[in-house]
């Protein structure tokens, strides 16, 4: 069984702008793949939500049915369309996976959360490992929104407030909207906020540095 993922918000105090994710790039306006955007470009049919600081310790049970709905964990939150969770009992999981078709839950399922900061950074630990209903429409898309304080008024390059990929805390960061722009990450510097797609339960990293792997796929894991 694939071991879980983690969410992780950096603090950004410590942290400069990046100018660039592999060796060859050095300019602050050569972007990388996948690079995020402010939030007018999100695609229609993207939820709004306001969040507010919670505790940067601690943990979450709630249960989602095949309604889905809204769900907050610390300063975070996940937003579930309806239909959106494949049933995990009758669906794959794992690399090669994540845009296969699968039944949805009939039923409610519970999920488990742990916020928890270390190295200056919020991490999240969802459990049970879920994947989520594909569509080519972003209203059934399943959104993470990540509490991101500092991008309030930021200007120019929003790559310290994307949202990567991460094995496991403190592991290799992916940029894996490189490999599929409906991962990208969007950032509200009116409010704070940054958000996207997510696939399945598993890492990812509001990153104020270089992503360890910017436009690449690692160990099979993105596809």
């Amino acid at each position: 069984m694939r071991r879980n993922y983690w969410i992780v918000v950096a603090n950004a105090v410590a942290l400069a702008a990046v100018v660039g994710c592999r060796d060859n790039i050095v300019a602050p306006s050569a972007a990388p793949a996948g690079a995020p955007a402010r939030m007018i470009q999100a695609p229609d049919g993207h939820p709004s939500l306001s969040l507010v600081g919670g505790s940067s310790n601690e943990s979450t049970d709630f249960t989602v049915g095949p309604a889905g709905g809204v769900f907050y964990v610390g300063s975070h939150a996940v937003v579930f369309p309806a239909h959106s969770i494949c049933d995990p009992n009758r669906s794959s999981y794992g690399p090669g996976t994540w845009n296969s078709p699968c039944d949805v839950i009939k039923g409610p399922v519970q999920i488990h959360a742990e916020v928890k900061t270390q190295g200056g950074r919020s991490w999240v630990d969802f459990k049970p490992e879920l994947r989520f209903a594909p569509s080519a429409n972003p209203s059934r898309w399943v959104w993470m929104f990540m509490r991101t304080p500092q991008a309030v008024g930021a200007k120019g390059d929003l790559s310290r407030f994307n949202i990567l990929f991460a094995e496991s805390i403190g592991g290799q960061t992916v940029n894996d909207a490189a490999v599929d722009e409906t991962l990208r990450t969007y950032v509200d510097t009116r409010t704070g906020i940054s958000f996207r797609r997510i696939q399945h339960f598993s890492g990812y990293v509001v990153a104020g540095f270089a992503c360890d792997v910017c436009d690449a796929v690692v160990d099979g894991l993105l596809q």
